[in-house]
């Protein structure tokens, strides 16, 4: 099967004291934006309960694509880059090798945070835009779709500070 290199992205090369900081200021920033992403939707939440006379009321559906981002978080940064690209060793039970299982399981993991977004959006659009409540109520579901967004852009950035330590070129391919 032919490669296709789609797009090669020559990352500068940085000082191994450099590349410590980064690594460690990629992380506070990750943890930030995980903190701020359930930090605005408790702030949602707990501004649910305050109202009086709200139309929408707060329920577990409100929950489940902040819990799917979550989950999707820990699986996508649990694989580590090496095991993506190397076939060569490694168990093999039911004819896939170390690195397809790796490949499955971050795809799950992705699917998982790209379900918590539109699972955000569509909660949105059907409980809050839709029936055309007021500004103050609208903010709450305006909670959900942010918590996701930090929760995913949290995940991306965990993602490349772990994963970029070992080289300084990406090749994204298409097989």
């Amino acid at each position: 099967m032919a490669r296709i290199f789609v797009w090669n992205c020559n990352l500068p090369r940085l000082p191994s004291a450099w590349r410590e900081q980064l690594r460690d200021v990629g992380t506070y920033a990750s943890g930030a934006l995980f903190t701020l992403g359930w930090w605005v939707f408790i702030d949602g939440l707990v501004m649910s309960r305050t109202l009086e006379n709200s139309p929408v009321k707060f329920g577990f559906e409100d929950w489940i694509p902040g819990l799917l981002c979550t989950l999707g978080m820990i699986i996508t940064n649990s694989i580590d880059l090496t095991l993506l690209r190397d076939d060569g060793f490694g168990y093999s039970s039911g004819g896939g090798g170390l690195a397809g299982k790796a490949k499955l399981t971050l795809f799950i993991g992705i699917a998982l945070l790209a379900g918590g977004v539109a699972g955000s959006l569509a909660i949105l659009a059907i409980k809050y835009i839709v029936p055309g409540v007021d500004a103050s109520v609208l903010y709450i579901g305006f909670t959900n779709v942010i918590q996701t967004v930090c929760l995913l852009l949290a995940s991306i950035v965990l993602w490349f500070v772990h994963n970029s330590e070992h080289d300084n070129n990406y090749n994204f391919v298409l097989n």
